[in-house]
Order: structure tokens, then C-alpha cells, then sequence
């Protein structure tokens, strides 16, 4: 057991939960914070410790949302619980509680991985830990939000995926013309898809595994483009993209790559990005060209095909001193 002092801070105060307290938060509090001039419960906090490890849950009253209550209340009890001995804390929000996974984040909390059905609410989670080591700041992101939400040129705009891209994604990905063209020559499942939609590339985006972006030219969704295998330490990362039949021959992909080697310079901080293309896509080739990639080479074998075998690639890079 855990027992933290009470901590006043000029927003709120965090306190003892009453014995009698009455919320709907889902469970049992250990602590809960409070106004400074009132009584009314902002948020709840609560712990159970095994072995070391502390897992703690957390709850912010609907009103009070948005205003990093959640974040201020894992800082707060995080430094005491360290010094009584605990090892490791750990949060284990649902996958699709972005708030929440963005609120240990910006808490010090650091992504681990997925654990199916992990959540208290028997859903899959992401689970997220914080190490006496790890200082009081953030989580470092590999992968940084865009700036204002978007990337764009004026004529088109990269966002990130969306729930309710879901139907046009569907759409897009099971088109021939387009998973046909991918490293995957297969088209993905309705449940594949709504997957994605909802969590996943968002959940990736976090944990620095991937960025996955809209391609928009203001009608809506055109295509997709993603940075991926990011490696901050090499300084790396590879770029794939995809556009619907009728957004293709308006430059709209060689706008959206430009847009993302830009922003992997500048702000993710690699230095090379690298693409693939299958030897027989002229088209792909002609947008890395004018994006200002150089072809560096044949892979032989590089991607499979769906009849077993593999099939050649061509390799291209581009630098950010280019």
C-alpha cells in the first residue's frame, strides 16, 4: 500500500478519497482532486501495487476534460510512490482512449505495446510505463503531432486517419488498382480496416511506429501516405503512398511526399528517407523523381507476390542535405 500525502497545487488540490465518495469513475479511488475553492470532485486517481509494480488508473469529471488533469495527477503521486519503493508505474488505457494514453504520455508514461483484452474494461490496451530514471517531463516521441493538425502546400493537405475515414478507406484499399500496387498484394478485411480507423494508426503514431496521413485535396479523402520504420538513431525512415484512380496525373502524390520529407527533416529529424517501388511501376518511379529521390539500386527479391514467389524492387533516397 501506497500511502501519498495530500499535494496542493495552484489548480487543484489532491486529497484522500472520502470513504463514503459515491462516483461513477469505474473504480475505487485512492485519492481524488478538488478545486481550490470548492468541494466538487475534478478527477480520481486509484492503485494497486504487486511485486513492485504499481498499476494505477485514473478518472477526470467530463466538465474538466482538456485541461491535463489527468497528466498533473500521475506527476503528483509518481515521485512519492517512488521514493515508498515502487519500480515501475504503469497505465493500461484502452486502445481507443486516446485522451487518456495522451495524458500519461505527457506524463513521463511510455509506451510498452498492445495487451489484448489488457484493459479494465476487458478491451484491448496499450500499456504504458514510467521508471524512477525516466525524468518528469514527457514520454519522447519519435514521431511529433503535425503543426496545426496538417501538413499542406495549398493545394493539397495531409491529416491524420481517422474513425470516420473508415468508409472511404474502405473503399480505397479494397480497390484492385490499388492493393495490387502494394507491398501486400491483398486487400484488406472490413475488420482490418475499421481497426486502423479507430486505433491503430493513431496508437502507432504515438508509440513512433508509423505515420499514417490522408491525402486531401479539399473534396475529402484522395489516397493515403505514410512515413515509416522510423529510426531516430540511424536517422531513417521509408515513405509509402497510394492515391484513387481518379486523383492520379494532378501531382497530388509528388505534392504529398515533398510534404512528408519535409516534415521528417525538419521535425521528426532523419536525415534519409527511402522508398521502394515494384520495377514495372513507372508511375511511382516518376513521383519520387520529381519529390528529388535518386534510385540507388535494384533489390532483387524485395517484396512477395501472392503466387509464392518474389518479386524485384527498386530502391530510392532521398537526403535532407539533397
Amino acid at each position: 500500500m501506497y500511502l501519498i500525502e495530500p499535494v496542493t497545487t495552484a489548480a487543484f488540490a489532491l486529497r484522500a478519497a472520502p470513504e463514503d465518495l459515491k462516483l461513477e469513475c469505474g473504480f475505487d479511488p485512492d485519492m481524488v482532486a478538488v478545486g481550490p475553492d470548492v468541494d466538487d470532485v475534478w478527477g480520481a486517481i486509484g492503485w494497486s501495487e504487486a511485486d513492485g509494480v504499481v498499476s494505477i488508473r485514473y478518472w477526470v469529471a467530463p466538465e474538466r476534460r482538456g485541461r491535463k488533469l489527468a497528466s498533473a495527477m500521475l506527476r503528483a503521486v509518481a515521485e512519492p510512490m517512488f521514493a515508498s519503493g515502487a519500480r515501475r508505474l504503469e497505465a493500461r488505457p484502452p486502445v481507443r482512449d486516446l485522451a487518456s494514453i495522451r495524458a500519461a504520455m505527457r506524463a513521463g508514461f511510455r509506451p510498452d505495446g498492445v495487451l489484448r483484452s489488457g484493459s479494465p474494461d476487458g478491451t484491448d490496451a496499450l500499456s504504458l510505463g514510467l521508471l524512477p530514471g525516466d525524468g518528469h517531463g514527457p514520454a519522447p516521441r519519435a514521431l511529433p503531432d503535425l503543426p496545426g493538425g496538417e501538413l499542406t502546400d495549398g493545394t493539397v493537405s495531409l491529416r491524420p486517419l481517422r474513425p470516420d475515414d473508415a468508409e472511404a478507406h474502405l473503399r480505397h484499399r479494397t480497390a484492385p488498382d490499388v492493393y495490387q500496387g502494394a507491398a501486400l498484394q491483398l486487400p484488406p478485411s472490413v475488420g482490418e480496416v475499421a481497426e486502423v480507423c479507430e486505433w491503430r494508426a493513431a496508437v502507432d503514431w504515438l508509440r513512433g511506429r508509423s505515420a499514417f496521413m490522408v491525402i486531401d485535396d479539399g473534396s475529402g479523402y484522395r489516397g493515403t501516405i505514410g512515413l515509416y520504420d522510423v529510426s531516430r538513431l540511424v536517422g531513417t525512415a521509408m515513405v509509402g503512398y497510394d492515391l484513387s484512380a481518379d486523383a492520379r496525373g494532378k501531382g497530388y502524390a509528388t505534392r504529398a511526399v515533398v510534404l512528408v520529407c519535409r516534415w521528417a527533416f525538419d521535425e521528426v529529424g532523419v536525415d534519409r528517407v527511402w522508398a521502394g517501388t515494384d520495377v514495372h511501376n513507372a508511375a511511382s518511379q516518376a513521383v519520387l523523381r520529381r519529390a528529388g529521390f535518386r534510385l540507388e539500386g535494384i533489390e532483387r527479391g524485395g517484396l512477395p507476390s501472392v503466387d509464392g514467389t518474389r518479386r524485384d524492387t527498386l530502391l530510392w533516397a532521398r537526403l535532407s542535405c539533397d
